[in-house]
């Protein structure tokens, strides 16, 4: 899901003639190349300081939890991420349950696999994607700039976004029912319950039939306990990619520990709707997201643990506030409202248009544009290129 201005603004005028260039067109187009040749090179100091900043290893943490600092070696080795080795402690020896709205590990590989930092929280679990462990490109191909992982979005020949190979979740203390592994084998990871199950209940995976020709490889899933009560849950996505049974082990083995840090937020309200508590944070709206620094989702009604999985995030009633990166087109108007018909979101593009901020409702209790509006006037912007300035969502959007 795109939560930008550019699309919008890009179909307005695709059935537009091709405008001759003026002088002036050629003038502005090269301040317009020069300014994003400099905003590339700021946001690469952006994502590495996000990723540091959702690790626990930046001033955020000293500030909300203090005195303890977490690791500030970057665990995916993300090119341009300069890491003061001065700062960085050794790592917990085990874990330790992470609150509401906090992480408790960090970013790893293992094998082929890498994992991202946790890129949203919520009361109950973090959140992290999966890939094949390939060095990103040094540079991006394309504006805007990398993931708050400090990675580009992979992409195929045609430009397509190719899928994330999988997810994590890690629960906190009983947050987690593993009923829907029920079934699967039992394992052990760390001396503590492990259950892994295939997709149609297969305990192994079937990938040929009798005859030999053409069943469809089964999926795997993993589920174990990284503390007593709580749990961990690997899940796949692509047939093509799908792990072993010991490299799933492997990357539940990996999990490595991390002093509990508060999530930070780039979004600030002045007047909540009433009613609306703070639900998840993150720094992307979905796992392909490359565009967005720090979303904040609240909502009418709180997630009621045991969950069997990751929450439809989009299926609740809620209202999402984004601070995001505008890859704008020319004359877009900068500090000026924007609501599109016929659309349940309001923009604004602000820092002298190289980001943006929106509100966008969802649900049956959908506000109007208008409301939308209201609130955007009351939304302020932290500094997007100083993330460890951050407040923690918790304090950001208290109770």
């Amino acid at each position: 899901m795109e939560h930008d201005l550019h699309s919008l603004l890009a179909a307005a005028r695709d059935d537009a003639p091709p405008p001759r260039l003026s002088i002036d067109d050629i003038t502005t187009a090269g301040r317009r190349l020069a300014r994003r040749r400099r905003r590339r090179t700021l946001l690469a100091s952006v994502a590495g300081g996000l990723a540091a900043v959702v690790t626990g290893a930046t001033a955020a943490i000293a500030l909300f939890n203090p005195p303890v600092t977490a690791p500030t070696a970057d665990p995916n080795g993300t090119p341009g991420l300069v890491v003061d080795a001065t700062q960085s402690p050794a790592r917990p020896a085990g874990f330790t349950s992470a609150g509401p709205f906090q992480t408790n590990y960090s970013g790893y590989t293992s094998g082929r696999y890498a994992v991202s930092d946790p890129y949203l929280v919520t009361a109950h679990y973090q959140l992290s994607t999966i890939d094949l462990n390939a060095a990103p490109s040094a540079a991006p191909t394309v504006s805007p700039s990398p993931t708050v992982n400090g990675k580009p979005a992979r992409t195929g020949s045609s430009g397509s976004i190719v899928p994330r190979e999988g997810r994590l979740v890690v629960f906190g203390t009983g947050a987690f029912e593993p009923r829907e592994f029920n079934g699967g084998a039992k394992l052990s990871i760390g001396g503590r319950q492990a259950l892994l199950m295939h997709a149609g209940g297969s305990v192994s995976p079937t990938v040929a039939d009798k005859y030999g020709c053409c069943t469809d490889p089964v999926i795997p899933a993993m589920a174990w306990q990284y503390l007593p009560g709580a749990w961990a849950a690997v899940y796949w996505s692509r047939a093509e990619t799908m792990p072993t049974r010991d490299e799933l082990v492997a990357l539940a083995e990996a999990l490595p520990a991390a002093v509990p840090a508060p999530f930070p937020v780039g979004i600030q309200v002045r007047d909540l709707p009433k009613g609306y508590r703070l639900i998840a944070a993150g720094t992307r709206t979905s796992s392909y997201d490359n565009t967005n620094l720090s979303v904040v989702r609240l909502g009418l009604k709180p997630m009621a643990p045991p969950l069997t999985g990751a929450t439809d995030l989009d299926a609740y009633s809620s209202l999402i506030l984004t601070l995001g990166i505008a890859d704008h087109v020319t004359g877009e108007a900068i500090n000026k409202t924007t609501c599109p018909p016929a659309t349940n979101r309001c923009a604004i593009l602000i820092e002298d248009g190289q980001f943006f901020l929106q509100a966008e409702t969802l649900g049956d209790r959908a506000m109007s544009t208008s409301e939308l509006s209201q609130i955007l006037k009351t939304m302020t912007a932290e500094d997007p290129f100083d993330p460890t300035s951050w407040p923690a969502a918790t304090a950001a959007y208290a109770s």
